[in-house]
């Protein structure tokens, strides 16, 4: 039996899995995609449409909850016992033997996190389970990482308190902030930490403390990358073409056009002429998803063709990913990302809230976004008492792959071997055992 768990990070946009001794986890598109000729596409296979027109797309979350395992365990089966899409990864028959270290929705319900147990344990047949939130594993990030020593650090002074880290480098953007890993305090987790975790369905804010997450002032935002994807192709439909069956190209758009405003949203609106873009789209004959055209760039001007259609990008660039400080530009009459943060906070014991507002760990997709944690930084500072320090801590780059890195190394620690469910101790105690004593989050609130 190995004693080196698989953890599978089951995101509703992607799912990141791999043994926790791997480099990087072999990543997969949580969902099923159907072209206007009713062909299936499983996983990445759906990177592989030549007309990408009028796909529609099914995934096993709705509303933020993992609602259908009859989908996910198909796309769980696609990416176990698939060895040639993920380069010879495959369990076959030690699928019994292997331990399991997976994620789920903060704040999911009951019946379906009991649903999961059961998937798990009697149709998988995993020798052990351990899952929790992904904001939970947070804290156990880059501890044990030995590549991450103050010697090796890049003091570069800035006005924001950010840290930024990226597998075994640290540029810190304040010079007097310590190393995330200071060898003379080593423990398996940090105490106190406020994460932020912004993915597909929505934006999460998790005080962690000593290890538990303090569910009495976790915070949902209802804006993640499916808000900025349907607010994109509303802006679009409106703007240039009619792009609401467009989802593939839409999303393609996002990752590669937006950026978050530097400074502010009308800063960057007086500007908004320097910053504009052309987006050719795709005649599926040369490009299948489009690309980005700079018309001042007279050796790329002779590579567009002459019937070719484009879209001129001005302030759409910036003025989606501004609804997560401005809702109500979007007609979402909610607080902003600095509000539910500051409404968080206020939640917690009085002594810990300026010690969470110095360690803020932003992780998720969404923070991939350019110029988004500085410009966070700078909004939330504004709001916070002039004598407190705002540090915000994310990746350099890959901010999706953050989770995965933090339960790969929590699998590590002798945490980890002390909490997990085995699956003798699930048949013997039953489902109903499992969430009231382990996984459960009603006896912490």
């Amino acid at each position: 039996m190995s004693e080196i768990p698989l953890v599978i990070d089951n995101g509703s946009y992607e799912i990141k899995f791999g043994f926790a001794n791997s480099s990087r986890p072999f990543r997969s598109l949580n969902t099923l995609g159907k072209d206007k000729y009713d062909a299936l596409y499983l996983g990445n296979q759906i990177k592989n449409i030549k007309d990408i027109s009028a796909v529609t797309l099914h995934r096993p979350h709705k509303l933020g909850q993992l609602t259908s395992w009859e989908l996910q365990s198909c796309l769980w089966d696609y990416c176990l016992y698939n060895p040639d899409e993920f380069d010879g990864f495959h369990l076959d028959n030690s699928i019994r033997d292997t331990h399991l270290v997976t994620n789920e929705t903060c704040l999911t319900i009951p019946e379906l996190s009991k649903n999961m147990d059961q998937v798990i344990f009697e149709e998988y047949e995993f020798v052990s389970l351990y899952k929790a939130p992904s904001m939970a594993y947070i804290p156990f990030a880059s501890l044990n990482n030995n590549n991450n020593n103050s010697g090796s650090d890049d003091n570069d002074t800035d006005n924001n308190n950010t840290i930024i880290f990226d597998k075994g480098k640290i540029e810190q953007t304040n010079s007097n902030i310590m190393s995330l890993d200071d060898s003379k305090n080593r423990k398996e987790y940090r105490d106190f930490q406020l994460v932020v975790d912004s993915g597909y369905n929505c934006t999460w804010v998790c005080p962690i403390i000593k290890g538990i997450p303090y569910y009495k002032a976790v915070k949902k935002l209802d804006i993640g990358g499916r808000f900025l994807n349907g607010f994109l192709k509303e802006t679009l439909s409106f703007r240039h073409y009619n792009m609401m069956d467009e989802t593939i190209l839409v999303n393609n758009i996002k990752e590669k056009c937006l950026f978050m405003s530097p400074l502010s949203y009308f800063d960057s609106f007086k500007n908004r002429m320097d910053k504009s873009l052309q987006y050719v789209l795709p005649d599926f004959h040369t490009s299948f998803l489009g690309y980005i055209h700079d018309p001042q760039d007279p050796g790329d001007s002779s590579k567009l063709p002459s019937n070719a259609q484009t879209i001129t990008l001005v302030d759409e660039r910036f003025m989606i990913p501004e609804t997560f400080f401005h809702p109500e530009m979007a007609k979402l009459l909610k607080p902003g990302l600095v509000e539910t943060i500051l409404e968080s906070i206020s939640m917690l014991p009085e002594l810990l809230q300026p010690l969470m507002v110095g360690n803020i760990v932003c992780t998720g997709g969404n923070f991939n976004i350019p110029h988004f944690v500085s410009r966070l930084t700078n909004e939330l500072q504004r709001q916070l008492p002039t004598d407190w320090n705002c540090r915000i801590i994310t990746n350099k780059k890959d901010n999706e792959l953050s989770n995965w890195y933090a339960m790969s190394e929590f699998a590590t620690t002798d945490a980890y071997k002390s909490v997990r469910i085995t699956r003798e101790e699930y048949w013997e105690h039953g489902i109903e055992w499992c969430t009231k004593n382990r996984f459960g989050y009603q006896n912490w609130i």
